[in-house]
């Protein structure tokens, strides 16, 4: 069977501002499309994403294809960003993830989650006065972007003053994980954030080992402290605080804005949550499912094999499509509509699926949550304001806009 192609660039500007209408268009054309300016499959419905997942033909190892591309001189650039990444459980396949990630889950547990509430709700409530004192707010800036940082900061150990420069690194990082148009520039800005993160969390992890205190770090420390064999790895560990803080505020932040953005844009799905607020949980599920931070997750083809009557052959990229799988109308029936109530929603694949499922899940959906929820009782006439442009991040896997402007 031939497969299906596309010359679609997922990095063009209509496909960055409404990548929905691509996917749609992509899953008419079956359930694997080759896309040939990416040179890379990507699944586009929500089976075919489902089962993705849980296919041990497709590795989570997209570091070594990549470090493989890579000319001489930008693979030793890249060196310490390599190094860094490789403590990331998600670039690993079994037995290497679960051992990279049970330490976590040993120290990151639900009732941590749980305790940080009074804590969420009080940021979020700081953050609301401060907002309402701005004559020009932007939700993404004085908002989405603020609260997760600030509480992943606080539940590693690390100074919340030092947020902004975590930002900036983040974001030099994102060029890689996330993809950027630009890999030169990309590849520069990666190494210069992963040095910055390197250094500053191997200082937190001599600081905490010599002074443990009831934080992430610390209980990360005695994981290994108390189970060497079960621990991790001082390199590894330094990824593992880097992955927990990126993907901690990084996506949350996309979570928030997005799911907010959705809302402004549906005015009648706005009043309805403000008056029936103990519907916030589906709800959220709902926003998450319509428009996520997530658009695509990569894997890489680790053994030659035929799917959907498709040959796929090693060491071929794959993008597992979370976006248009979560406006499968297989799945969701009218997925193009915002339905707060819909039954269903809970069924999006967002945060992954099975082995992947995101470990801080819980605290997305806490801080989403409070956050949400009080932003619209504070302020019930929130609108996106008249002069704005929403700008989105010209990124290839996550998806986030860079500016919202509101008023309150």
């Amino acid at each position: 069977m031939n497969a299906p192609t596309s010359d679609v660039d997922l990095l063009a500007p209509d496909a960055i501002a409404d990548p929905h209408a691509i996917f749609a268009a992509l899953r008419e054309m079956g359930p694997i499309v080759w896309l040939t300016r990416h040179r890379a499959w990507v699944f586009t419905t929500h089976e075919a994403v489902r089962l993705g997942f849980h296919d041990h033909r497709l590795s989570s190892d997209r570091l070594t294809p990549l470090e493989a591309r890579l000319d001489e001189p930008s693979r030793a650039a890249m060196g310490q960003t390599f190094d860094l990444l490789r403590g990331w459980m998600v670039f690993h396949d079994e037995p290497e993830h679960t051992r990279l990630r049970e330490p976590l889950r040993r120290a990151f547990t639900p009732s941590r989650v749980t305790d940080l509430r009074p804590r969420i709700e009080g940021i979020v409530d700081e953050l609301l006065d401060d907002l309402a004192g701005i004559d020009e707010p932007d939700l993404v800036r004085d908002f989405a972007f603020p609260l997760p940082a600030i509480v992943i900061a606080e539940l590693l150990g690390v100074p919340a003053a030092d947020r902004d420069d975590f930002k900036h690194w983040s974001d030099q990082l994102a060029a890689i994980v996330f993809g950027s148009a630009n890999r030169t520039a990309g590849i520069e800005r990666a190494a210069a954030g992963s040095a910055k993160f390197v250094d500053y969390f191997t200082g937190l992890i001599d600081r905490y080992t010599s002074e443990p205190t009831d934080n992430l770090i610390s209980a990360l420390i005695a994981v290994t402290n108390d189970d060497p064999d079960a621990g991790l790895a001082p390199t590894e560990l330094v990824g593992a605080l880097t992955l927990l803080l990126f993907g901690g505020h990084e996506t949350t932040t996309n979570l928030i804005a997005n799911s907010m953005h959705s809302l402004l844009r549906h005015p009648a799905q706005q009043r309805r949550l403000g008056s029936r607020p103990e519907e916030l949980g589906g709800a959220l599920e709902e926003l998450h499912r319509f428009d996520g931070s997530t658009k695509l997750m990569v894997r890489v083809v680790g053994e030659d094999h035929v799917r959907d009557g498709i040959a796929m052959e090693a060491g071929q990229t794959v993008f597992l499509g979370v976006l248009g799988a979560n406006r499968d109308p297989v799945v969701f029936d009218d997925p193009d509509d915002l339905r707060l109530d819909r039954s269903n929603a809970r069924s999006h694949l967002g945060y992954g699926y099975g082995g992947h499922f995101c470990l801080g899940a819980a605290l997305a959906r806490l801080e989403a949550e409070v956050a949400i929820g009080r932003l619209i009782e504070r302020f019930p006439h929130l609108a996106v304001r008249d002069d704005a442009v929403v700008t989105w991040g010209e990124v290839l896997l996550g998806r986030g806009p860079a500016a919202l402007p509101i008023s309150i």
